[in-house]
């Protein structure tokens, strides 16, 4: 007969306590984790009946012995620098929640570099009685579910907006003499000054295509190697950020090498 030990029944009340805390107080929805990795459950902010899509990961330990220390700061959490390795490098912000079957009170703290001191058995954590875990904290744990996305945000500022590639280079230039500009250019080819697009990414929708252009051809007399001059005239706003024109023995070879250039163009970072 399989028994089922204390500190399994323990475990399981901190988790369906949480998961009452969470559905009934905080109006959340809460995922258990049906595989443990070091993450029992996932919590998802939702806002006036609306799931957000905002997450954050939960390990949750309950019981008498995770409350035996604490310090000035709160109770102390002490754990193995395997689990804070991986809790560390996680996509979701983590937290650490304890919870007192007594009192049926608990407890979080982020699991981050700022909070954690690292020993020589593993690491420990400061966990403040101040945050109680329940709906007088929403605002704060909603905050760090969304910190994630503002740091998205904020670094999408360093990719092309059409590809992703990241930013080669931003610096200022005049655009004309009055008015000093940033431009920015990308990995992908992506060149603009304060949105005017200098070079078109190859995978923006506006991209020209070919026919959008019209070849001209002008004889190079002094050119006895390559006497054809081919431009590509555009005929959209857009085109005329690609600038392509290219010499040869005869018109058709000018007008191919032109047609070369259009297609690296076009076909940069698209891999």
């Amino acid at each position: 007969m399989k028994r089922v030990t204390a500190s399994h029944h323990t475990e399981r009340t901190g988790v369906l306590a949480i998961a009452r805390i969470v559905h009934d107080e905080l109006r959340w929805v809460f995922r258990e984790q049906d595989e443990d990795y070091g993450i029992d459950a996932h919590i998802e902010i939702v806002a006036d009946y609306v799931a957000t899509g905002k997450l954050i990961a939960v390990q949750i330990k309950s019981g008498k012995s995770y409350f035996a220390e604490e310090d000035s700061a709160g109770i102390i959490f002490r754990g193995e620098s395997e689990h804070l390795d991986y809790w560390l490098n996680h996509d979701l912000p983590v937290i650490v929640i304890i919870y007192e079957p007594e009192t049926g009170n608990a407890f979080w703290q982020t699991v981050a570099n700022e909070n954690i001191t690292r020993t020589p058995e593993g690491w420990r954590m400061s966990v403040p009685r101040e945050q109680k875990f329940g709906v007088a904290q929403a605002s704060r744990l909603e905050e760090l579910a969304f910190k994630l996305q503002q740091i998205k945000d904020e670094l999408q500022e360093y990719k092309c907006p059409h590809c992703g590639a990241p930013l080669g280079d931003r610096g200022g230039e005049w655009v004309g003499s009055e008015h000093f500009g940033t431009r920015e250019v990308f990995q992908c080819g992506y060149d603009n000054t304060d949105g005017f697009v200098n070079h078109p990414c190859p995978s923006d929708p506006k991209f020209p295509s070919f026919s959008d252009y019209e070849l001209e051809f002008h004889p190079i007399p002094s050119d006895a190697e390559n006497p054809w001059f081919c431009i590509a005239n555009p005929k959209t706003d857009m085109a005329r950020s690609l600038h392509l024109h290219a010499s040869g023995r005869t018109k058709e070879e000018a007008a191919q090498k032109v047609r070369e250039g259009y297609e690296r163009n076009a076909q940069k970072n698209k891999s």
